[in-house]
């Protein structure tokens, strides 16, 4: 749902406030790992290759944090028009499928290495995607 739809609900100020902190040190985090990493824009439509973080401010329980691995623009656009062309088993679009299930899996090894609870999500709408649940220092 957009934010301006009269249904969404936005989560809390302080919920809010400690998502957008848990996204900026994800992305942080992964970059420190070599991992190109950005905070989704909405205003922006082209995805950079890398880490893209969303953080869902909304009140329900799809909200959150999360990270999706974007492949290289060459390799979204092949699966993209394989996809136009209801090809579910082109090559292009079964190496996408491979790229962001690796990635997703090293991401998730990764993030929690840093200390955060990290799993794949289990929304299927979110395929690949990494759900960053929290963190906690492990220094400490």
């Amino acid at each position: 749902m957009p934010l301006s739809d009269p249904g969404y609900e936005k989560a809390s100020p302080d919920v809010t406030s400690a998502r957008n902190s848990l996204a900026a040190h994800v992305r942080q985090e992964l970059e420190r790992a070599g991992i190109p990493a950005a905070l989704l824009d909405m205003r922006t439509p082209a995805s950079p290759p890398g880490a893209e973080i969303e953080c869902d401010l909304g009140a329900d329980a799809a909200g959150g944090v999360f990270v999706q691995w974007n492949a290289g623009q060459s390799l979204r656009d092949a699966a993209g028009e394989s996809l136009m062309k209801q090809d579910l088993q082109a090559p292009a679009v079964k190496h996408n499928g491979a790229v962001g299930s690796a990635m997703c899996a090293a991401m998730v090894g990764i993030l929690r290495s840093a200390g955060f609870q990290a799993v794949e999500s289990e929304d299927d709408m979110r395929p690949f995607t990494v759900e960053v649940q929290g963190w906690s220092d492990p220094a400490s």
